[in-house]
């Protein structure tokens, strides 16, 4: 007995010291532990299975591949032999299998070994075991390998769930479960989940884990990358500073470039909000901190000076930041794939300091061999959620430098496509979605769209093992691997054609093909004119289209001071706003609104705007939830509680606005839609309404355009199913007598007509809510 529990203990020894990093010490333990069962005479017995699973890690571990391998398998036979193919030593057997695979890059078997294990843990370990949550854990992180990430999700919860019912709140284990499902819920898109989730984590740490500094650090500082998604940079900032100062009391040194991430996020946030001066205080930190702990040609470190150099360009002094940007870029371009998340934004940078120097169609290539790799990315189908989510950050932005590069070189056409490509970044993902469930949803199509994707993660997958066998220099698995890539995407080819064929939506709203400029001009009115805005980082560049062409202007306000004037303006519009609680009245930011046409209307594009009342608003990012109907072309001065809004200069006093939050649906589209649908358009009127509390609008000037606006919605709709209510006829008695519950869709400008609706009757309160002639009806009640 007393060498069973001497076995058993050197075993688990082995285990703990190769978990904390100590791997050469565990190979001697684990070594010695396998010669003392063979004097011991416990060959064949279940200890030796479970020893010769950790050594499998082990050697894993320190790069003994085969040898891991072998040990592995013959784990597995031993365990099944001793304990049973439904048991906890087979559970762990398979648990060791999984992670030799996974090494080695074959992520496909390790997804498969480790599901076994999670499974038979779930049905024969005890509960409150830690091993169970464990093998749980590591299933749902070779699920979102292969790009299961549904898949991945579920089985994260289960093992948060499982870690919730069965193990105490001070485990270790509960961190391990929440902080997974909260990086899985990130890469996914769903912030608010992943804010929780990660905020327990947080908070679990901070009481039962108080001095694992470094595990702190690494949690707070993903904590604080949520908040940054969910917009709340000032508590984003705060996190990461303290997530540095964790770093400094920490003594494992596993990662030494983790203690440099937190700085550089702080040192982005400063930036964003126009704090250059501290910015590239912290950029000076983080770039001490990789120079001391990595070699020169680490990509970590490459990354972290990159980051400094654009500060430096921010800061006006380009040729410093090409001096440092050149050595980076060329580590960064060796040690990363060219489509690489990591290298594409800095490349877009590298562009920008070029351009900066003057180097005007240098900076253009550049940038447009990165954005032809990211447009490839956004529009390919087998791109994941994930991948989408992954590289949002870099989609809008990247794509809107090539627009901005493509007009100072000349390429109206690349711009009008990049202008497209940016802000069609935040709704791809929503309407590929949309597009795969609707199919998935019709009983006839759904085996042919979950054989698709089933195909598509094959095909990451098998990618990914075939980069980890070219790197490993294994010629004949790299081959074997190339020919099943190339056999899987003949068959997504073939139910790609069969997709097109019997689900079309698939594409049209999954890869949406941007407009051609021509075709979009000629679809234009003569007095019509496409408006769009695009924030860079130090300017806002306008591109104006009408039927005669494009033009286009800039502004020299830098984001941060956009965003500043963007949020103030909000901020006087929020019901929820201090001044409101207190019942106070409101107080119009007028200088916000000034600020933000300035920056939005150019002075070069004054003569054509002349000449075009009407206005389609077409921006996305910060730029889409603004109101445009609310900015002031002249200044009121900064005391706006004492302006009369009767004598301000809004924008609609000279143009009708309309917002198209896309330009990719055409008119027969459009007419497809509305061929199902019933039209209500009421406006124009002769009488104003009442407004509340009984004040007579009936002075108020009519919407520029409103009658030829509903005249065009109702032709969309077609004369049968559409139905006006427009000068002396739009009245509050006239609409009151009309059957509504026979209307899909009411467009009405009046808010305080007190009329019935019918179940299913969509309201448009405000002409400003539509999409344009090629663009999708918004409802909005």
């Amino acid at each position: 007995m007393g060498a069973r529990w001497d076995v058993r203990g050197q075993t688990r020894l082995a285990w703990s010291l190769d978990y904390s990093d100590q791997a050469e010490a565990a190979l001697e333990v684990g070594e010695g532990t396998l010669v003392q069962i063979a004097q011991a005479g416990l060959t064949g017995t279940a200890l030796e299975a479970e020893a010769l699973t950790v050594m499998a890690t082990i050697l894993t571990d320190t790069k003994q591949n085969a040898r891991a391998e072998d040990s592995a398998r013959r784990a597995l036979v031993l365990a099944e032999a001793t304990s049973g193919a439904q048991s906890a030593a087979a559970s762990f057997a398979h648990n060791g299998l999984g992670t030799v695979a996974y090494a080695q890059g074959r992520y496909s078997e390790a997804e498969r070994e480790y599901g076994i294990a999670a499974d038979l843990a779930a049905r024969c370990q005890d509960p409150a075991d830690p091993a169970v949550v464990n093998q749980m854990a590591s299933h749902a992180g070779t699920l979102f390998m292969v790009g299961q990430l549904e898949a991945a999700l579920t089985e994260a919860k289960r093992a948060a769930n499982h870690a919730a019912a069965h193990l105490p709140e001070d485990s270790p284990l509960q961190t391990l479960a929440l902080g997974n499902l909260g990086a899985i819920l990130l890469t996914t898109g769903r912030y608010a989940e992943a804010q929780k989730a990660l905020a327990r984590v947080v908070e679990l740490e901070g009481a039962y884990q108080a001095e694992s500094w470094h595990y702190r650090a690494i949690s707070l500082s993903n904590y604080a990358g949520v908040l940054r998604r969910l917009g709340r940079l000032e508590e984003a900032e705060t996190l990461w500073l303290e997530a540095a100062q964790f770093h400094e009391r920490a003594s494992i040194g596993r990662d030494p470039a983790s203690a440099s991430f937190p700085l550089r996020n702080a040192a982005d946030a400063a930036q964003e909000r126009g704090d250059l001066a501290v910015a590239r205080e912290r950029r000076d930190a983080a770039v001490a901190i990789v120079d001391k702990a990595l070699p020169e040609d680490d990509p970590e470190r490459a990354r972290t000076h990159m980051e400094r150099a654009l500060t430096r360009l921010a800061q006006g002094n380009a040729q410093a930041a090409l001096a440092e940007a050149v050595p980076a870029m060329t580590v960064l371009r060796s040690r990363f794939e060219a489509d690489d998340v990591r290298r594409m934004p800095l490349e877009i940078g590298e562009a920008r300091i070029l351009a900066a120097l003057g180097r005007q169609e240098e900076a253009w290539a550049r940038v447009q061999s990165v954005a032809q790799r990211l447009e490839t990315r956004l529009l390919d189908a087998a791109a994941s959620r994930g991948d989408l989510v992954r590289f949002a950050p870099t989609f809008a932005p990247g794509f809107a430098v090539a627009a901005d590069l493509a007009l100072r070189t000349g390429r109206e056409e690349a711009a009008f496509r990049y202008l497209q490509l940016a802000n069609m970044s935040d709704i791809v993902v929503v309407t590929r979605e949309v597009a795969a469930r609707a199919a998935a949803a019709n009983a006839q199509t759904a085996d042919l769209v979950r054989n698709f994707q089933d195909r598509l993660y094959r095909r990451r997958a098998l990618e990914r093992e075939n980069s980890f066998a070219l790197s490993a220099g294994e010629g004949p698995r790299a081959a074997r691997l190339a020919a099943e890539i190339a056999a899987n995407d003949s068959e997504i080819a073939a139910l790609e054609q069969r997709l097109e064929r019997e689900v079309p939506s698939l594409r049209t709203l999954g890869r949406p093909e941007p407009v051609a400029l021509a075709d979009y001009r000629a679809g234009l009115a003569p007095d019509e004119a496409l408006l769009a805005p695009l924030l860079l980082e130090d300017h806002v560049v306008t591109i104006l289209v009408t039927r005669e062409g494009l033009v286009w202007g800039q502004s020299a306000q830098p984001r941060s001071t956009v965003r500043g004037q963007l949020r103030t303006l909000r901020a006087s519009l929020d019901p929820a706003s201090p001044r409101a609680i207190a019942g106070e009245p409101p107080v119009f930011a007028y200088e916000a609104a000034h600020g933000l046409y300035q920056a939005l209307f150019p002075d070069e594009l004054a003569e054509v705007l002349a000449g075009h009342r009407d206005l389609v608003y077409f921006a996305g990012g910060d730029l889409a939830g603004l109101p445009p109907a609310l900015l002031v072309r002249e200044s009121v001065g900064r005391d706006g509680g004492k302006v009369d809004p009767g004598q301000v200069a809004w924008l609609v006093r000279e143009h009708s606005v309309r917002v198209a939050p896309s330009l990719l649906m055409g008119e027969q589209a459009s007419r497809s839609e509305a061929g199902r649908r019933r039209f209500l358009g009421v406006g124009a009127p002769v009488r104003g309404p009442s407004g509340s509390a009984g004040v007579d609008l009936s002075d108020l000037a009519p919407l520029p355009g409103a009658a030829r606006e509903l005249e065009a919605l109702a032709s969309v709709f077609g004369q049968d199913r559409a139905t006006l209510l427009v000068g002396e006829e739009a009245r509050e008695e006239a609409l009151a007598a009309l059957p509504l519950e026979d209307y899909d869709i009411l467009l009405s400008p009046f808010t305080d007509w007190r009329v019935e609706r019918g179940p299913g009757l969509k309201s448009l309160h405000s002409s400003s809510r539509l999409a344009g002639a090629r663009g999708r009806l918004r409802t909005a009640c």
